[in-house]
């Protein structure tokens, strides 16, 4: 079969072991498919099945600690020990059968980076350094035995791991956790053998090699994850993508010598990365960063060393992917989300159906953060993900009419499904295009996804025959006439305008506006409401040159729950291009040039504008929702914004769950 993407698709050897192609499955720590004990499930086996059955060549798990008495914790990462073998021979035997490999991560543990209240005792560093989840706790330096111990474990780690048919392992020595703080002076001040210079200080990595090496054979693949570069300004601040800083963790040139020493020791391959949990974005990159956001690292590790170079960082887009192997930057692309979002990927991409891979939007929001205080390992766009075996989609038993009322995001999810599943859909939208508020969100550059979602549903509907009325509100009366036996209500929601005076003004606008182009805001603006989505109006305002404030009641800006990457960029971001926060304060009145804000109890301030944009929230539009419950004969579903304001996720979840039911 000819293809677009040659290069992807020729083998490569790792060590002894040969890959089928060059696309990797990037490491993703999923908790929630372990068991209590940390014990993989039939969650886990089917979660990696399903990216073998995909296409991709390499798959790379987790990280899973190599032992717990000397760092115990409470977060469910293992530790690897005999009891591991039946499901990962299982999950081996199954990926092996589809062609694909697999790694698992290996790691030492959190160190000083283990979130307060999740560690028994003292977290545990290299040295007696503040905990980095409380400042006011030091952390106990590990004893020149138990680092040995360590090493000890990552032997029987491997051993364990081989016996289940585990094809290599991946040294987790990336993103500021425990082996990162032994390679990095910034953490490592011990004066025994395993610190000290460079080649001190990377004494623990090396000796683990030479131990899996010992126990398992030269040909034993083992490759090692880093950070070429920990972008920080300090603990708590990272830098931004083209900022000028002065770096206090690994800087570049000391990452390349580490590549060297690295390679010079025997490691088969580097997988090249970025980041330590402060600012959270380069080791977990957002949708604000831009695609290929870490390629420059690999492609000048790629210069230091002949072995294999694995690189990471947002290169779903497969005309990327092709043009950093082709241009020789990296041996291997691995993907992460993008793999959440489609595990087909691959497939896809080999067979030329590139329009047909689901996009993944950055938002990080079902993949890595903790909803309603559980770990939900899946992903936005696609619910399937880490459910593989209960949430496949089936055809439907029997064929029904269904009326999709809306065609944003939810609306168009439920069409999908239900489509997809053997139904007879008719979608209506009462706007020109579909979208819904994808249309506004999508207009910064940094969220063209949104742009790519939008597409990628468009296109789905047109290729599973849904009928699409554009310009066309559903009332009672169309319900009545479409005789649909199922109606799915995806309305939406609309701005909501405040109870300020002078709120009607000819200055005021709502972010929908503005970023629609229906209307221009001046060059001095104060954006109201400092949730996300005000929080990204405001940068993209400020980054054409606008002088902007930000005006906020909560005590600090996106105060809902919003992945702890995004967030953090989004926040610096506005500091970096210069937008004035003014947090507990609330807007009082609008007046001919100026608002007037006031703190709590607080006097009123003015502050001069040519523009206000309203970006407080939105109001759920159910008004048909409630007119057909209870009424209809039908069944009638209320879906996404429609029973309350929420985000893609939400939408796209319950839009899921009814259709894969109906």
């Amino acid at each position: 079969m000819q293809t677009r993407f040659p290069h992807l698709f020729q083998p490569l050897q790792i060590g002894k072991l040969r890959l089928k192609n060059r696309i990797a499955m990037a490491p993703m720590g999923f908790p929630a498919l372990s068991d209590e004990t940390g014990l993989p499930t039939q969650r886990y086996i089917d979660y990696f099945t399903e990216r073998a059955r995909g296409g991709a060549g390499l798959l790379i798990t987790g990280m899973l600690k190599v032992e717990e008495s000397i760092e115990y914790t409470t977060r469910r990462r293992g530790p690897i020990r005999k009891e591991f073998i039946r499901p990962f021979a299982d999950l081996t035997e199954a990926v092996h059968a589809l062609g694909a490999k697999i790694f698992v991560q290996v790691s030492a543990g959190f160190g000083y980076q283990v979130r307060a209240g999740s560690t028994r005792g003292a977290p545990v560093a290299p040295s007696a350094i503040p905990s980095f989840g409380d400042r006011k706790l030091n952390c106990r330096a590990l004893t020149t035995q138990e680092v040995e111990q360590l090493v000890r474990n990552f032997g029987d780690a491997a051993e364990i791991l081989a016996s289940a048919g585990v094809d290599g392992v991946e040294v987790h020595g990336h993103a500021g956790f425990l082996i990162d703080q032994f390679t990095t002076a910034l953490w490592n001040k011990r004066d025994d053998k395993y610190g000290g210079d460079l080649r001190g200080r990377m004494q623990f990595p090396i000796e683990i090699l030479r131990e899996i090496k010992k126990r398992m054979g030269e040909h034993f693949p083992v490759q090692y994850r880093y950070g070429l570069k920990h972008y920080m300004k300090s603990l708590d601040v990272a830098g931004l993508p083209g900022e000028q800083f002065v770096e206090i963790g690994r800087d570049i040139p000391e990452g390349l010598e580490m590549a060297r020493i690295l390679e010079g020791e025997g490691y088969d391959a580097l997988a090249v990365d970025a980041g330590s949990l402060t600012g959270h974005y380069w080791a977990h990159p957002p949708m604000y960063q831009k695609h290929g956001c870490l390629m420059h690292l690999a492609a000048l590790t790629k210069e230091a060393v002949k072995i294999p170079v694995v690189a990471v960082g947002r290169l779903d887009v497969p005309e990327l992917a092709e043009q950093v192997l082709a241009n020789g930057e990296a041996d291997v692309v691995s993907l992460a989300r993008g793999l959440l979002a489609d595990p087909q990927w691959p497939n896809k991409v080999r067979e030329g159906k590139v329009e047909d891979i689901r996009p993944c939007i950055g938002c990080h929001q079902a993949c890595s953060e903790a909803i309603h205080g559980r770990e939900i390992n899946s992903c936005t766009v696609n619910p399937a993900a880490g459910r593989e075996s209960t949430h496949t989609l089936k055809p439907a038993e029997t064929r029904r009419r269904i009326l999709v009322a809306g065609g944003g995001v939810a609306g168009m999810e439920a069409a999908r499904v239900t489509a997809s599943r053997g139904h007879e859909v008719v979608l209506y939208e009462r706007s020109s295009r579909l979208g819904g508020h994808l249309l506004e969100a999508a207009v910064p550059e940094e969220k063209k996804d949104l742009e790519r979602l939008n597409t990628w549903y468009q296109r789905q509907l047109d290729e599973l025959g849904v009928q699409v009325k554009l310009q066309a509100e559903v009332t009672p009366d169309v319900v009545e006439s479409e005789q649909p036996e199922v109606v799915v209500v995806a309305t939406g929601s609309r701005d909501v305008i405040p109870s300020v005076p002078g709120i009607r003004g000819a200055q005021v606008m709502t972010s929908t506006e503005v970023l629609l182009g229906l209307r221009s805001a001046g060059q001095s603006v104060a954006v109201v409401g400092g949730g996300e989505n005000g929080c990204e109006v405001a940068l993209w305002l400020a980054q054409q040159g606008r002088n902007v404030t930000l005006v906020e009641m909560q005590a600090k800006l996106i105060a809902i729950p919003v992945a702890r990457s995004n967030r953090n960029m989004l926040i610096d971001s506005l500091a970096l291009h210069n937008v004035e926060v003014l947090t507990s304060t609330a807007l009082r009145e609008v007046v001919d040039g100026a608002v007037l804000v006031a703190a709590r109890e607080g006097e009123p301030r003015r502050i001069a504008c040519d523009s206000v944009v309203l970006a407080v929230g939105m109001r759920a539009e159910d008004q048909l929702y409630e007119s057909l419950l209870g009424s209809y004969p039908g069944l009638v579903y209320g879906i996404g914004d429609s029973q309350g304001p929420h985000n893609i996720m939400k939408a796209v979840w319950d839009a899921y769950e009814v259709g894969r039911t109906v």
